[in-house]
């Protein structure tokens, strides 16, 4: 398909000399020129152009109000202003709108512009092609993922399968056998709540919401979290300790998805505090980055070093019963609710996750503030 460029120019002389000098540089393109406003859109709608070259002022408006539209449309086609205006403000407002370059028509500037216009295309070409890579290394990611994810959830799933499928194999020959009946129907019980909990964990992890724009007290969240793992706490007489300051500023994050990721480190907590023990929930806010920290610590064994890096991936677990599943579900919150999460070892036992919740008006500050050049 062959390419095409649109000039939008009043000055015929200038038609004429841009038309002379770009033709080396855009060979075997078609160039197309309109006058006005106007007749640059009725261009425009009945055909898609590889570049845009932008007067300022024209007949009936300007060229700022065309790239205007033409980004508002969801174009990107790479646009360069080619006009008499030498204003600096002008040159601002039209590389903010997505003007690719910018060029005065002053002496020697028709020798310029086929370079420009070049280095212009090039430049997009290598944005693309770069775009291109990203796309094909994160279908790669999640080729990999996946392969992971399944792996992993054909041995999860398999094995309690085996366990359900020989119960149902020998019930017929042993059905009057109460002790048989008793144990094994317990075990194919326990097996299935562990298929049951593993999918609960793979929905949560694959429906983990976009970043939050919800407002949110720390307060809440914690409370909703430790009202999950009520139950857990007191069948191991363990107590939650809170430190929180006297004013906690609101944060920005999605309700749920800020619960479930504190509730996954509460109920982690609980599995490796010893009974009887406490677990430390801290806060504090760090003005410079914007966010309220809060950390969960329980006074367990801790983790291995070596396993720092692994814990947050799907099904690594040390725990003997544990399906691997939660950490990773949290970190995927983080990931996707911009929340900063890692883990440490504390002395002389325990581990503690650290957790960085963006403040809400941290991130009303940036969605309000303008955009650097």
């Amino acid at each position: 398909m062959s390419h095409a460029a649109l000039l939008v120019e009043d000055n015929q002389s200038h038609v004429e000399l841009i038309s002379d000098e770009i033709e080396s540089a855009l060979s075997g393109w078609t160039l197309d020129v309109a006058a006005t406003l106007a007749e640059a859109r009725h261009r425009m709608a009945g055909r898609r152009y590889d570049l845009f070259l932008l007067d300022f002022r024209l007949p009936d408006g300007d060229g700022i109000e065309l790239l205007r539209e033409i980004r508002a449309a969801g174009v990107d086609t790479p646009a360069i202003f080619v006009t008499t205006a030498s204003s600096a403000k002008l040159a601002v407002e039209a590389m903010k709108l997505g003007a690719d370059d910018y060029i005065v028509k002053e002496e020697g500037y028709l020798t310029v512009l086929p370079y420009l216009v070049r280095e212009v295309l090039a430049r997009r070409r290598v944005v693309e092609e770069r775009r291109a890579l990203e796309e094909r290394l994160q279908r790669a990611e999640r080729a990999a993922t996946l392969g992971y994810l399944a792996s992993g959830l054909a041995h999860h799933i398999n094995n309690p399968l085996a366990t359900i499928r020989t119960f149902l194999q020998l019930l017929p020959t042993h059905f009057e056998d109460a002790e048989f009946r008793s144990k094994y129907l317990a075990m194919a019980l326990a097996e299935s709540e562990r298929i049951r909990d593993l999918v609960k964990d793979i929905m949560r992890a694959t429906t983990v919401p976009a970043e939050g724009h919800e407002v949110q007290r720390l307060e809440d969240i914690l409370a909703r979290a430790e009202e999950g793992v009520a139950g857990d706490l007191e069948a191991k007489g363990l107590t939650c300790r809170k430190e929180l300051p006297a004013v906690v500023p609101l944060v920005r994050v999605h309700g749920e998805a800020a619960t479930c990721l504190f509730l996954t480190l509460l109920q982690n907590a609980v599995r490796f505090a010893p009974e009887g023990s406490e677990i430390e929930v801290r806060a504090r806010v760090d003005e410079e980055a914007g966010r309220v920290v809060a950390v969960v610590r329980d006074h367990g064994p801790g983790i291995p070093v070596e396993h720092h890096e692994k814990i947050f991936e799907p099904f690594f677990t040390t725990a003997v019963d544990g399906l691997g599943m939660g950490l990773f579900v949290a970190s995927r919150i983080a990931d996707l609710q911009n929340i900063q999460l890692s883990v440490e070892n504390c002395e002389p036992n325990g581990a503690a996750f650290r957790v960085g919740l963006p403040l809400a008006s941290a991130a009303a500050d940036a969605e309000g503030a303008p955009s650097a050049l």
